[in-house]
């Protein structure tokens, strides 16, 4: 395809405007609705379209972008500059609106909508044999009602106030999707966050071991206890937080918490560790941490960085990925096998 002239920074603005659903019915794509969130192309099953944040991931392709024109040139091979106008073009004259995501909305009380099975097996098996977890920690997070297993046999997080209430819950596969039904090729497990109340959204799940004088931040709940089953014997006076990501404002939340939960007993926060994933995600957000000093009463509280060791030859790695290859090691040298 022949390459245009360049094309104006108004032109673009108004081509990368369009929502991608929109467009894609205008020029009569065959994209077909999931669900009020996904629509799905009837040619390529792997081919996800997100109309909240106007995203598509093409999985069996390895293609994703964030607007019509990124739509165009990698999924229907036009330049940059024919696609911008081709866009242009195509809705001149026609009534299509300029995509805007909608504000976020939360309920004024948290609706714990799970079915909840009484076997724990298949969460059991997911967690003790495929992300080695030590079989005790789960044991007593299911005894405690922190875990729970539902009727699709999702690991259910429960997340629980300095109070022991309910306030939210996220949901984590037990089973890995196939490439081409995945909505994001890296996401290999089903994960759902429940919706609650503003204030909960930005706390997530979390483990109180004594009192949270020392703070642990991870971005998912499998991280938090793959560190707790490396670590446990550091971990007194703990708070574990899960932040679904790496989010500032789910850790300012919960510092906060911590903070007035250690005041009613007298206490002061001794320390954050920062064990996000080491990417270029959880550097940039550790980055960002060290920004910033943390100063209660007076007294300045140290950050760590708690971040996994970046073995040699890869590009992510995370606190599952250091207790699996702990625990194959452990294998290996059982077997009799010489490790380097």
């Amino acid at each position: 395809m022949a390459v245009g002239k360049r094309v104006s920074d108004k032109e673009v603005e108004k081509a990368s405007g369009v929502g991608i659903v929109e467009y894609l019915n205008l020029i009569g794509e065959p994209i077909i609705a999931d669900n009020q969130k996904y629509y799905r192309h009837q040619d390529h099953d792997s081919l996800v379209i997100n109309v909240h944040k106007n995203y598509f991931s093409w999985n069996s392709q390895g293609l994703n972008g964030n607007n019509a024109i990124s739509y165009l040139t990698k999924v229907k091979g036009f330049s940059f500059p024919d696609a911008v106008r081709k866009i242009n073009a195509d809705i001149e004259g026609k009534d299509i609106s300029v995509f805007k995501p909608k504000p976020p909305s939360y309920p004024l009380e948290f609706e714990y909508k799970v079915d909840e099975v009484q076997t724990t097996k298949n969460i059991t098996n997911y967690l003790v044999n495929e992300r080695c977890i030590a079989p005790d920690i789960v044991e007593m997070l299911i005894e405690s009602d922190f875990i729970k297993e539902d009727k699709y046999k999702n690991v259910v997080f429960k997340w629980k106030d300095s109070d022991g209430e309910l306030i939210g819950a996220n949901l984590q596969g037990t089973y890995e999707i196939p490439l081409e039904k995945r909505i994001k090729p890296n996401r290999a497990y089903f994960k759902q966050e429940l919706p609650t109340t503003e204030e909960a959204t930005y706390k997530g799940f979390s483990i109180t071991i004594g009192y949270p004088e020392n703070l642990y931040l991870f971005e998912a709940p499998i991280d938090a206890l793959s560190y707790l089953t490396l670590n446990r014997e550091k971990m007194q006076n703990s708070r574990l937080i899960c932040m679904g990501g790496v989010k500032f404002e789910v850790f300012k939340s919960n510092l906060k918490t911590a903070i007035q939960d250690c005041q009613k007993h007298d206490r002061q926060i001794k320390s954050i560790h920062s064990c996000v994933d080491n990417d270029d995600g959880g550097r940039k957000f550790e980055e960002q941490l060290k920004s910033f000093d943390y100063v209660v009463n007076g007294n300045k509280i140290p950050l760590i960085s708690d971040m996994p060791a970046l073995p040699k030859g890869q590009e992510k790695w995370d606190w599952n990925d250091e207790v699996k290859a702990t625990e194959s090691k452990k294998k290996q040298l059982s077997k009799g096998i010489e490790i380097d």
